[in-house]
């Protein structure tokens, strides 16, 4: 009898391809509005063409990146756009932190200190490109501190939104400090296992966006917020 094939573990490289752009698309190394040229990539990451195609599409599927008749590019990051998806967090957020108080493991709530020191250090350090990457990985256990799925699923998809225009923002000290205070608290609360205290500072956080960058302020009630779109107020 004929020997049984083996199925062989390894990492595809369409795989690595997509890890490594998702990571350069995180860390800022492409700019808002920038088209993606498979030809240039594929030279820039020493593969071939369909390993870039195929990584493209998925990262187009999963809405980091934009499809076109031109081709793939970076989204044109609007302020709009910006307020819009603050305008979801400000919804979602408190929900996602209550749950994560209540239901976080102990090692969750280390990962999250440890998380929150890099931020720390980061800031401290002026390392913008540090304090984003310690930023993210704090919202990822975050969202998984919650053991909510359905929850789990929209907030993977809008922290996604975020990776680009975090970047962004975190080069401007003020912005760094603001995440660290809020944070803090929140941090804070998940560790006493406090859900309205959770739920508190991640909307109160969101709220302190939306009066920076938005001009209205929103009510600090449950009430869902809407910006005035800048076409709007022309």
């Amino acid at each position: 009898m004929n020997s049984p094939r083996r199925v062989v573990q390894s990492d595809r490289l369409r795989d690595q391809v997509y890890r490594m752009l998702r990571e350069d698309l995180r860390n800022g190394l492409f700019y808002p509005g920038q088209r993606l040229v498979e030809l240039e990539l594929a030279a820039h990451y020493g593969v071939s063409r369909t390993p870039i195609r195929e990584a493209l599409f998925q990262l187009a599927r999963e809405g980091l990146i934009t499809d076109s008749d031109r081709g793939y590019s970076l989204p044109a990051d609007s302020h709009d756009d910006f307020l819009d998806r603050i305008a979801v967090r400000l919804t979602l957020d408190a929900t996602l932190a209550a749950h994560a108080a209540k239901r976080a493991t102990d090692g969750q709530k280390t990962e999250l200190a440890e998380h929150f020191e890099g931020m720390q250090a980061a800031h401290a350090e002026g390392d913008a490109k540090g304090f984003s990457n310690s930023a993210h990985l704090l919202r990822l256990c975050l969202i998984e501190a919650g053991h909510n799925e359905a929850l789990s699923r929209v907030c993977r998809v809008l922290e996604d939104q975020f990776l680009i225009m975090r970047n962004k923002q975190y080069r401007e000290a003020d912005n760094r400090a603001l995440a660290l205070e809020y944070d803090g608290k929140l941090v804070d609360a998940i560790q006493a296992a406090d859900s309205r205290k959770a739920a508190e500072a991640a909307r109160e956080y969101m709220v302190e966006i939306i009066d920076r960058f938005g001009g209205t302020r929103p009510a600090n009630t449950l009430e869902p917020w809407v910006a005035k779109r800048e076409a709007d107020s022309e």
